[in-house]
């Protein structure tokens, strides 16, 4: 395998590899650097015989890259990075960058945090690009460079990472409105009585009570932290479980067209209420969740102190 100096490597090489290290296809990559596919893959066949290794085969999912690329990528992520920060102009003026910001998060947070962030950014940054990556794990995209930012909810966190909270969220269950029993207080006995649609978004034997520790982050990744099989447990009753789905949207949508009842985040249940949904409060303690901003210590450019402050502040509106 070839180790090239860098007087023989073509810098712009290095963008192509990023591009196709984070899109996972030459179209997109090519969309992405505004370069033809012909371009991209004339690119990527220096770069293999610069390094002397494949770097990307093609999969049924697009382009796979090999064991040496995804070796690579977070140091080469992280140079381009690096780069991009010393090159750029001392003073950051949102009214007039183009650059693109990454943001790792999920499903949820693009629906209760993002529309007040678009709102912000287009009046204060309207040239900015605004990628969301989906959640992974986000100390690894974080080190790798392929975000900066991770919003979710984060407990411990690595050293070399800090972190802000953004708000805090409270979990309710939530009937179809014209469900027989939506008009009155949802006690333990109607809960037993009522089809539970359960939400598991991995079947980890890792995940304890919602949570997975992994990079030396403990981040929450099912909102159901065991507090229901507790709370009915403890009255020596059981969950009548009738579906299990992948996320939080699933079931609000099933909830509204079924006698079925999930156990979801207040915000996202707000906001799909207009399709016939009733909140009821919990018919017994339930923790909260904190919603938090990750983000490495050693990345605290201008134009980065500014998202933060940006997303800081749209939470806060919320």
């Amino acid at each position: 395998m070839n180790t090239p100096h860098l007087n023989s490597l073509d810098l712009n090489l290095l963008r192509v590899f990023e591009a196709l290290f984070e899109e996972g296809s030459v179209t997109r990559a090519a969309q992405r650097l505004a370069l033809t596919q012909s371009a991209v893959s004339h690119a990527l066949n220096r770069l293999r015989y610069t390094l002397g290794d494949e770097l990307f085969v093609r999969a049924p999912d697009g382009m796979r890259p090999t064991p040496h690329a995804a070796e690579i990528a977070p140091g080469v992520l992280r140079g381009l990075r690096q780069l991009q920060g010393a090159l750029a102009p001392v003073a950051f003026d949102p009214a007039t960058t183009a650059r693109r910001f990454t943001i790792e998060a999920n499903s949820y947070v693009c629906e209760v945090m993002l529309p007040e962030v678009i709102t912000r950014l287009r009046i204060e940054a309207p040239l900015t690009e605004l990628r969301i990556r989906n959640a992974g794990n986000p100390v690894e995209s974080l080190d790798a460079g392929r975000a900066d930012v991770a919003i979710g909810g984060f407990a411990r966190i690595p050293e070399h990472c800090d972190r802000a909270r953004l708000f805090d969220e409270r979990m309710v269950w939530v009937l179809r409105t014209d469900h027989p029993m939506a008009d009155q207080p949802l006690t333990m006995d109607g809960l037993c009585a009522l089809p539970h649609i359960i939400i598991a978004l991995t079947e980890d034997a890792n995940v304890v009570d919602g949570s997975v520790i992994e990079s030396g982050l403990e981040r929450r990744v099912i909102w159901d932290d065991g507090s229901v099989q507790r709370a009915l447990a403890a009255q020596g009753k059981a969950r009548n479980v009738a579906l299990t789905v992948p996320d939080s949207h699933s079931a609000l949508s099933i909830v509204s067209r079924t006698d079925m009842v999930a156990f979801v985040p207040r915000r996202l249940a707000q906001a799909y209420a207009r399709f016939g949904l009733k909140l009821l409060d919990s018919p017994y303690p339930t923790p909260g969740a904190e919603i938090f901003l990750l983000w490495r210590k050693d990345q605290d450019s201008a134009a980065l102190a500014w998202l933060r402050a940006l997303l800081i502040t749209s939470a806060a509106a919320l």
